[in-house]
């Protein structure tokens, strides 16, 4: 009998324990590996097309959206000992889906290459309603309005409620716990000028070419960048950088230092702010937290290292590829290779996603 129970006991002792925020780096993982079942977003507008009564539908943008396309912000559960005990995690993370496909709603990751993102029809009288890039801009209103409630839920507790907020198809996760999380937030925040409260991913090309021109002539900026690189956390990614014109403008010699949109981390309330002229804007949402970062170089910090979140477009994506998977034991990692340490987050749009999704398939192997 003793001996029975002493099996039993180096058994259960010799199980592997499922690490904090594992079960989520297989969810993103098989999301990014998902994604070629979505090829460009359908018109979100509750309309009927080429029909004899239907020939005009006036402005798509009026009408209502489909109830099969409501949108929700799915949470990102690390699955912390303080989420299982019944209480809200710490950091609260998501991104937003479709509520019943569970499909992502950016458009598809070649989108920066092809410009084709979007559904487009063309009715019975010539006339193009809604073009490709309106159904993008459709579909960025109305997940704005799901963040939105989302953003409302936390800052009404809090408005200090850490958030993370990310892009959904194209990015990654691993290797990091909640803790790991905020003191990477904390490294970046402490390392930039002023004092930020909302951290956003950085690439090295920008949503527009004349971007470009507005980074060159904001000397805060500049000197964010200089005085982030210059700190002890600094590294500087453009030494990876691999630059293709089709994929997006590159500066000579390319930067890692616009901002995305595809990763904003920060309290509830700032967040809100940064993103509140959304439903009067008429660009992207990449352009608004530029032109926000740009405007506000002491409130909002980018992460011009890879500390917390890498962008792979534009990089090299071969055996240079700066982010590699670290298998420990069976536990996922990734390795930053130019800072020598782990990063939490990878984001591969543009000409990137076949690379990302070779580090999905590692993640899930």
């Amino acid at each position: 009998m003793f001996t029975r129970v002493a099996v039993a006991s180096a058994l259960v002792s010799a199980a592997r324990v499922r690490a904090e925020g594992e079960a989520l780096v297989t969810e993103l993982a098989e999301e990014v590996l998902a994604w070629e079942s979505w090829k460009v977003l359908p018109s979100p507008w509750e309309t009927v097309f080429n029909r004899p009564s239907n020939r005009d539908v006036g402005s798509v943008t009026e009408h209502p959206i489909w109830d099969k396309y409501d949108l929700e912000v799915f949470p990102d559960s690390l699955e912390t000992t303080r989420e299982q005990d019944g209480f809200p995690p710490n950091i609260a993370m998501g991104r937003v889906l479709i509520k019943d496909s569970k499909k992502p709603t950016q458009p598809p990751p070649s989108y920066r290459m092809t410009g084709v993102g979007g559904e487009e029809v063309r009715h019975l009288n010539g006339m193009v309603n809604p073009s490709g890039h309106t159904t993008c801009w459709g579909w960025e209103k109305v997940r704005y309005g799901a963040m939105t409630t989302w953003l409302n839920y936390w800052a009404s507790r809090n408005s200090d409620k850490i958030v993370v907020f990310h892009a959904a198809g194209t990015m990654l996760y691993a290797g990091c716990d909640e803790n790991t999380i905020m003191y990477k937030y904390n490294e970046i925040v402490s390392n930039s000028v002023g004092s930020p409260t909302v951290v956003l991913a950085a690439e090295v090309s920008p949503p527009q070419d004349e971007m470009s021109w507005r980074y060159d002539i904001s000397s805060d900026a500049v000197a964010a960048r200089t005085a982030f690189l210059a700190s002890v956390a600094g590294a500087d990614l453009t030494t990876y950088a691999d630059c293709n014109a089709t994929v997006g403008y590159c500066d000579s010699p390319p930067k890692y230092r616009y901002a995305s949109s595809a990763f904003i981390m920060g309290p509830a309330g700032d967040v809100a702010e940064m993103l509140s002229e959304m439903p009067y804007w008429s660009n992207s949402e990449n352009r608004l937290v530029n032109e926000y970062f740009l405007s506000n170089t002491d409130k909002v910090a980018l992460d011009y290292s890879g500390i917390l979140v890498l962008s792979l477009n534009n990089m090299k994506l071969d055996a240079n590829i700066p982010v590699t998977v670290v298998d420990n034991a069976g536990a996922k990692s990734f390795s930053n290779k130019a800072t020598g340490t782990s990063v939490c987050f990878v984001h591969g749009a543009g000409n990137s996603h076949d690379a990302l999704k070779v580090l999905a398939q590692q993640l899930t192997a």
